[in-house]
């Protein structure tokens, strides 16, 4: 499990313990409120008064504790639920360290894969460059083979599956061909423009999930 994970867990089981607190708080501030107003209607001689205001004192003194510790409970509840649904929030629109990692390494074999193809026509060294091109569509398909975190949310696990299934295919179907095929220039050209609309689904996941796209031009 993940930091947040086990934070979650720890927020929301303080939550659950503050709500049986505050329930119990709140049954005794009601038994209490009954004993005091049962109380308040008896009518003490001279001798049982004294007795009986410091029974009632007692009362008030217990039911006023009782409310105090409602109100922490209450309060102390909503913190702790909060911060855990806050976290159950974070996590369902935010990338795993995985999902990252399969987005990032897809966005530079993209980069890549676009290059090769680009300066494919012009190689001299055919086999070289087709053992790049195979190696990475190779890698393309593995990191496209992986599904979305399911923590996510659904429109988070949409746009990340719709990129996920196009490096998949791209790779998968640049690994068929040959070189000979992927110099021709229908097939080079449609390659391109392939990797282009694989580029518009990984803009989408960048900008859905804020992705520093910036930053990962510099590296």
């Amino acid at each position: 499990m993940e930091l947040l994970d086990w934070l979650f867990v720890i927020l929301l089981s303080l939550a659950i313990f503050a709500v049986i607190f505050l329930v119990i708080s709140l049954v005794g501030w009601t038994v209490g409120s009954q004993k005091l107003s049962k109380v308040s209607t008896l009518k003490p001689n001279k001798k049982q008064r004294r007795a009986w205001l410091e029974y009632r004192l007692e009362l008030t003194n217990q039911i006023s504790k009782k409310r105090n510790h409602a109100a922490f409970a209450l309060i102390f509840a909503a913190v702790f639920a909060g911060g855990s649904f806050y976290i159950q929030y974070h996590q369902s629109t935010s990338l795993t360290a995985k999902d990252s990692e399969n987005v990032v390494q897809g966005y530079f074999i993209l980069q890549e894969l676009e290059k090769q193809l680009t300066e494919l026509p012009n190689s001299s060294n055919e086999k070289k460059t087709q053992a790049t091109i195979y190696e990475l569509s190779s890698r393309l398909v593995s990191y496209g083979s992986n599904v979305p975190e399911p923590r996510l949310g659904k429109e988070e696990k949409l746009v990340l599956k719709q990129l996920y299934t196009r490096m998949k295919q791209l790779g998968i179907n640049l690994a068929g061909l040959s070189i000979t095929q992927l110099k021709t220039e229908d097939v080079n050209t449609g390659y391109l423009n392939d990797i282009k609309r694989t580029q518009l689904a990984q803009e989408k996941v960048f900008e859905h999930f804020k992705v520093n796209k910036t930053a990962l031009q510099q590296e």
